[in-house]
């Protein structure tokens, strides 16, 4: 009897998780189709000029840094119901793209050969799904509703860019918050064969309605990036990242 009953409750746990995590997903997956059609704007075209797409171009390096900082007043009436506190530091050779009404914010690197020729670029748009409120809810189910959140927005930049693949799904830390990324890579499909590599990252606090999705691009005409792994880790890009902090 008592491995029966033993056996009964194990059962109903595994229902009770299985019903739980359900309910989490649907929760979700409302806020998917929103945050998705939020973050189009990194689609935005990075197409190289002939020339600068031949080979490897150095991007031009200058010595500072400046300090971005979101704040609600100065966003586009659109954006401010979406409204969360971060700032991070990024090199002087960025550039601050003007502001629209899909990113927070969006600041970009050109290689050599300037405008539209990009090296590396660095996007926050906001992110918003509701986590269960039970003792290890991130763990049990974060994965299931950051991944089901990474595949929409992988599903969006599939019909933006060329040979679009997602190479895997890894965690991150950011801001000492636990996070999920999808690593993924496409081509521009211009005669110099030049590769896009992409980073998504969704950084949701514990007990928060909102967060933030990053996206960092580069192209292979960025000396230090060699593939999608190398985005937040190598380059202009991981100093961005380690200074991006949720205020």
């Amino acid at each position: 009897m008592p491995w029966i009953l033993g056996g009964c409750g194990c059962l109903v746990l595994l229902l009770l998780i299985a019903a739980i995590a359900s309910y989490a997903a649907y929760r979700a997956k409302k806020k998917v189709a929103e945050v998705a059609s939020e973050m189009q704007s990194a689609l935005a075209s990075i197409t190289p000029t002939p020339a600068a797409s031949a080979s490897k171009a150095s991007s031009p390096r200058t010595a500072g840094t400046k300090t971005y900082t979101n704040v609600k007043d100065k966003l586009p009436a659109k954006l401010q119901p979406h409204f969360v506190a971060f700032s991070f530091d990024y090199p002087a050779s960025f550039v601050l793209q003007p502001q629209g009404e899909i990113n927070f914010v969006k600041v970009e690197q050109y290689t050599s050969a300037g405008p539209g020729n990009t090296s590396e670029n660095f996007a926050v748009g906001s992110a918003s799904f509701s986590m269960p409120s039970m003792p290890g809810g991130l763990d049990l189910f974060g994965s299931v509703l950051y991944d089901q959140l990474l595949d929409q927005l992988g599903e969006q930049f599939a019909r933006g860019f060329h040979n679009y693949k997602e190479v895997k799904k890894v965690n991150e830390t950011v801001s000492g918050i636990k996070c999920r990324a999808a690593l993924f890579e496409a081509d521009l499909n211009d005669s110099g064969k030049t590769m896009i590599y992409g980073k998504t990252i969704v950084v949701h606090p514990p007990g928060k309605d909102k967060g933030v999705t990053i996206i960092m691009l580069a192209t292979s005409l960025d000396p230090d990036i060699d593939s999608p792994a190398d985005l937040g880790v190598k380059g202009e890009t991981a100093e961005i990242l380690r200074s991006f902090r949720m205020l």
